[in-house]
């Protein structure tokens, strides 16, 4: 899969806080959001997927990076690595699979990629539950639709949305992304918005990703 602006977006817009010792990624693809979230943290870094071929692509991306010794990539599905794993995470990321009932790519990749069949809102939820520290942050990137919907599913795991941002494609255009951050302990929540595009990137957008990419107009 090539890499999305969802990834890139959810990358460089997650807090890490500075005592952070462990992150999860669930669906980690590549390997983009790690080997970004890597940049600016010493934590070690484990991702997940279900795909093996992508697993072995992001190793092959972690292995040429100068981050190659503190993240590593494994080949499982994250409701067979609730099961296995004792360990808690400090901070979880995902850009999770958000299509339902929608017409399949011939490519099994993409389809595992993009649509939830593989992993339901619910299941997602379950295993952020199970797997974040007391204390922990947990980030997603999902279209609005999908956003109220997890966000409905976590308050009832007692996980509580603390940061949000509204992502718009263009100034005329609705918006087509949620970011959004959740934390056990319930607090005032953050929101803002974010403008990818008006005659070229906007400086917000290019501020938020610009130590991570070279783009251009």
């Amino acid at each position: 899969m090539k890499v999305g602006t969802d990834a890139v977006l959810l990358g460089a817009w997650m807090p890490v806080p500075e005592n952070c010792k462990t992150i999860l990624e669930i669906g980690s693809g590549c390997g983009v959001i790690s080997l970004m979230l890597a940049q600016r943290t010493s934590a070690e870094i484990v991702g997940i997927d279900m795909d093996e071929k992508s697993v072995k692509e992001a190793q092959k991306n972690a292995e040429k990076s100068p981050w190659k010794n503190s993240v590593q990539f494994i080949h499982e599905k994250v409701q067979n690595y609730t099961q296995k794993t004792a360990q808690k995470f400090d901070v979880i990321v995902t850009n999770p699979p958000f299509f339902q009932n929608s017409l399949k790519s011939p490519e099994k990749n993409k389809n595992i990629s993009k649509h939830n069949d593989t992993l339901s809102l619910v299941e997602l939820n379950n295993a952020v539950n199970i797997l974040l520290a007391e204390n922990g942050h947990f980030g997603v990137i999902l279209p609005p639709e999908a956003a109220e919907k997890l966000e409905k599913l976590m308050l009832i795991s007692h996980l509580f949305a603390t940061k949000k941002t509204t992502v718009y494609p263009t100034p005329s255009k609705k918006p087509n992304r949620m970011l959004m951050m959740f934390e056990r302990k319930k607090t005032v929540c953050e929101e803002d918005t974010l403008t990818i595009r008006d005659c070229g990137y906007t400086k917000e957008y290019y501020k938020l990703v610009n130590e991570y990419l070279s783009i251009t107009n």
